[in-house]
């Protein structure tokens, strides 16, 4: 009976657990911003509300090495813009591969939208996309900043649209979650957990909303600045030894006061972030603890957590049934309700990031390739 309350215990205690993470997925149904297409009509009373006379310029920069697979689809979709007052800026970071040879190409195809620069240094005490996005910044000219990764795609109204975005919510930065493109089994089973940490951890409007730096979540593929606020933050150099700049940068913004914001982009832009499980393995490996802004103990409670909410439960009525004393096949109901929970928040989160629905029944295998890149 010892065993059997222990067990009861367990049960409760994680359907309190899941069932807070399915409130707060319902709750970011509604709360979770959306990036929308907006129209150029709309845009123009927007900056006539705001008794501006032009629209705001924007320095878009890409910082690139290696990204020979889909360099020239970022920068053309970048360079195809419908908005009539930016500059693209592309740093090719001593790549080995053909991403200099193609962005020579497009340079000259698109002389005066594009500037092309070279890195082939990097400083002591800086990592390298932070450096490269530090010497982007310091060409840029525009009164608004975007960072974005090589390996997304914009939609022609991605621009216009993000700086309406920007304006209308009077925001300092803000960034995005693209619809992220996965295709192989690896990465529709590992990099789901993104989702699921943004959408069920985290009451998305409170971002915005709270002043605490801990509330702070952005993405590095999409990074949305007010230059003003983004010099003020001191840019990339606050952040120039952190391997995820992203959550980072937004933390600097909170403790400065800034408004900033988590969004739903999957309308507007798309990244391939990895090709197979190898790749999304070792990515998420280097990334994982650094995102935990590297609080021992907040990631011991995160990698100790995932065994207890997501792998065991699926377990559990085997286990009762295999043991000898029928009042456990009584409980087997709570544990097919602790494994449905999960599937039930990523079904959601399907709908909403346009995910694959029949990886949300592998909830319990990507917690378990998450322990193992922790």
């Amino acid at each position: 009976m010892v065993f059997n309350d222990i067990i009861l215990y367990y049960d409760y205690t994680v359907l309190i657990i899941l069932s807070v993470f399915l409130i707060v997925s319902i709750r970011n149904i509604i709360a979770f911003s959306r990036l929308k297409p907006i129209k150029q009509s709309d845009f123009n009373s927007l900056l006539q509300d705001q008794h501006r006379t032009t629209s705001p310029f924007v320095s878009v920069m890409v910082p690139a090495r290696n990204e020979e697979r889909l360099i020239r689809e970022c920068v053309e979709s970048l360079l195809q813009q419908n908005y009539d007052n930016y500059e693209v800026i592309v740093l090719n970071d001593n790549s080995s591969d053909n991403t200099a040879s193609i962005l020579n190409e497009l340079s000259v195809k698109y002389p005066s939208k594009l500037t092309v620069i070279d890195n082939n240094f990097l400083p002591d005490g800086w990592v390298g996309k932070n450096w490269a996005c530090h010497r982007l910044s310091q060409m840029a000219k525009g009164e608004m900043l975007l960072f974005t990764d090589a390996d997304t795609i914009h939609k022609p109204d991605s621009l216009i649209s993000s700086v309406s975005f920007l304006l209308k919510n009077r925001l300092d930065f803000f960034s995005i979650i693209p619809y992220e493109e996965m295709l192989t089994f690896g990465e529709k089973t590992i990099i789901p957990i993104i989702h699921f940490l943004f959408f069920a951890y985290l009451p998305n409007d409170l971002i915005t909303k709270t002043k605490r730096t801990s509330v702070s979540a952005a993405n590095g593929q999409f990074m949305f600045f007010r230059k003003s606020a983004y010099n003020e933050i001191n840019g990339h150099q606050s952040v120039k030894n952190n391997l995820v700049e992203d959550v980072f940068l937004a933390k600097e913004i909170k403790k400065a006061r800034k408004r900033m914001a988590l969004v739903d982009g999957t309308e507007l832009v798309t990244c391939r972030m990895y090709t197979n499980f190898s790749e999304a393995f070792k990515g998420f490996s280097k990334n994982l603890f650094a995102g935990f802004s590297f609080d021992l103990f907040m990631f011991l409670v995160f990698i100790v957590h995932l065994p207890i909410v997501y792998i065991i439960p699926p377990l559990l009525p085997l286990i009762y049934i295999l043991i000898p004393e029928s009042s456990f096949i009584s409980m087997v109901e709570i544990p097919l309700i602790l494994t449905a929970i999960p599937i039930i928040i990523r079904i959601i989160i399907s709908f909403r990031f346009r995910l694959s629905f029949s990886a949300a029944f592998l909830h319990s295998l990507t917690a378990l390739f998450t322990m193992a890149i922790s």
